[in-house]
């Protein structure tokens, strides 16, 4: 009861938000994309999927429900001289958790130019969040919230503001099912230049299930766990596609699926419903009890090249 009670609250909150928000476009798109290659790689169906710190821009209320306290770093690449860089720490003691993080992003070698012709010279865009959240479990279900201090820069303007990320989880089954729903990026940004930059308001409600899981005929040393998790994501204000510049909302689903070879090596893949430009993705990880090494990779669609990312995360 207390779960449904609470996921209801989020809804009447994210269509309020909603009904009240009359933007034609968002900024910061990093803030839509996971922080790290164990996100990516499942094309951010991870609502209900605890990801160490990186937790905080997805769901915060999966930070108390990771196993460990993290250390997690990840460092993705796109074309053009464009990157994210995240790092983060989640800290557990019983049944609160205490997370902080830093995820920026940044794009250079833009040219700048006032009439057709030679260039006046080069400028960079970047985008940068401080955050810090705190959840805590409360038996039947966890709860998190995330405060995010945000800076965007755009060749000589300057712009600052803040952001707030709610959320909530619960697990059953001895963990092998886990949902979630978070409310994400809350806030407003200062006027950069004449105009404020919209942030990528999302609701988010995932499922994560570990399906079953099986040992070789001929190695009984090496099972393995297949599961499966999917998210609904309803962007609540609107946004430009990079198909056509069209303006939308439209909801959409992301799908992941992961084998977990004798909890050591790892696969995994995902796949986007709709008109997204990033469909597909694939990782690999390398799971040890003291450290996770991930890789993902993005292929983009529109001819907007391809992701990489890798990264790396401790536990303690």
């Amino acid at each position: 009861m207390r779960l449904i009670l609470t996921c209801g609250l989020f809804f009447l909150l994210s269509f309020s938000l909603k009904a009240q928000n009359s933007d034609s476009g968002t900024g910061f798109s990093m803030l839509e994309n996971a922080p790290t290659p164990s996100g990516l790689a499942l094309n951010e169906s991870v609502t209900a999927i605890p990801q160490g710190s990186a937790s905080i821009y997805l769901n915060p209320a999966l930070l108390i429900l990771n196993a460990s306290s993290t250390i997690d770093l990840g460092y993705s690449s796109w074309i053009e001289d464009s990157d994210f860089i995240f790092g983060g720490a989640n800290f557990i003691s019983g049944k609160r958790a205490v997370s902080i993080g830093i995820y920026n992003s940044r794009i250079n070698g833009i040219e700048q130019r006032n009439n057709p012709g030679p260039s006046n010279g080069d400028f960079s865009i970047s985008y940068l969040s401080l955050s810090g959240a705190l959840a805590y479990d409360f038996d039947f279900i966890s709860l998190g919230i995330a405060a995010q201090y945000l800076n965007e820069v755009n060749a000589q303007y300057k712009a600052s503001g803040y952001a707030f990320n709610f959320g909530a989880a619960s697990e059953f089954f001895d963990s092998k099912l886990k949902t979630g729903i978070s409310v994400l990026n809350i806030g407003k940004l200062d006027e950069l230049n004449n105009q404020s930059t919209a942030l990528p308001e999302l609701l988010r409600a995932g499922i994560s299930l570990d399906v079953f899981e099986f040992t070789p005929p001929k190695n009984s040393d090496l099972p393995v766990l297949v599961s499966i998790s999917s998210d609904y994501v309803q962007p609540l204000n609107e946004r430009e596609t990079l198909q056509n510049g069209e303006v939308k909302n439209d909801p959409y689903f992301n799908f992941g699926l992961r084998l977990n070879f004798a909890e050591v090596i790892e696969l995994s893949g995902g796949f986007k419903t709709g008109n997204q430009a990033k469909q597909i993705s694939f990782g690999v990880g390398l799971v040890t009890d003291l450290i996770n090494v991930n890789y993902a990779l993005v292929p983009y669609r529109y001819g907007f090249g391809s992701l990489n990312s890798i990264g790396l995360q401790y536990k303690f």
